[in-house]
């Protein structure tokens, strides 16, 4: 696997590139800026992009979303609960945070809404969707077999995702940490909206919010 990260904007949230092994197709993972230095690093490296993952509404991981997609016309992967605040633009914390609308035409996007437990393809790579409510109530997390999680804002290194946004809930982060921590291996690196990746063993160890 090859996985690349870009930190962007003021929030320095982690925007990842996800390249099958096997071939040139990839995947954007929360484009939340930067926009024409991700564009110069896929042409460079003769990447595909076949689809865009949003791992939840906020602003800082949706800012640059019509931009990329002016180079990129592809998919865009939300979960099915999620789409109406992605839209949202008071519910997406753009015009709290920046005093302007991220998301301006909607209906010129391609949305892919997605469930729990489904899979799309990476080239020939699975990537599963893993529904991880709690810091919104659509977020997920992405799941490549053998190779690693994105957790997007649920598991940080050390720490979790904030839960008094709006759609937010303590319940549902619990029970998503839980969920985590029992569906994959301990020695699986995971790469989290913010911040460095980490490996679950250290989570389970170290984190005071994972109580398992």
């Amino acid at each position: 696997m090859a996985i690349y990260t870009f930190v962007v904007n003021e929030f320095t949230t982690n925007c990842y590139i996800y390249k099958d092994k096997s071939s040139q197709s990839a995947v954007i993972i929360d484009p939340g800026g930067e926009t024409q230095q991700i564009v110069k690093f896929v042409k460079k490296n003769n990447l595909k992009i076949e689809k865009i993952v949003l791992t939840h509404c906020h602003y800082d991981h949706i800012k640059d979303l019509e931009k990329i997609l002016d180079f990129f016309p592809v998919e865009v992967i939300v979960y099915e609960d999620e789409y109406e605040q992605v839209i949202d633009n008071e519910k997406n914390l753009s015009l709290f945070l920046s005093g302007e609308e991220c998301i301006l035409n909607p209906q010129n996007i391609k949305w892919y809404k997605v469930k729990d437990n489904e899979e799309f393809l990476c080239g020939e790579q699975k990537i599963k969707v893993i529904h991880t409510p709690g810091h919104t109530k659509g977020s997920i997390s992405l799941y490549i077999e053998n190779e690693c999680l994105f957790t997007g804002d649920t598991l940080f290194c050390g720490s979790i995702g904030r839960t008094d946004l709006p759609t937010g809930d303590i319940d549902q982060m619990d029970t998503s940490i839980q969920k985590i921590f029992s569906l994959f291996p301990e020695d699986l690196k995971f790469f989290p909206g913010h911040n460095n990746p980490c490996v679950l063993k250290k989570e389970k160890l170290h984190n005071p919010f994972v109580k398992i």
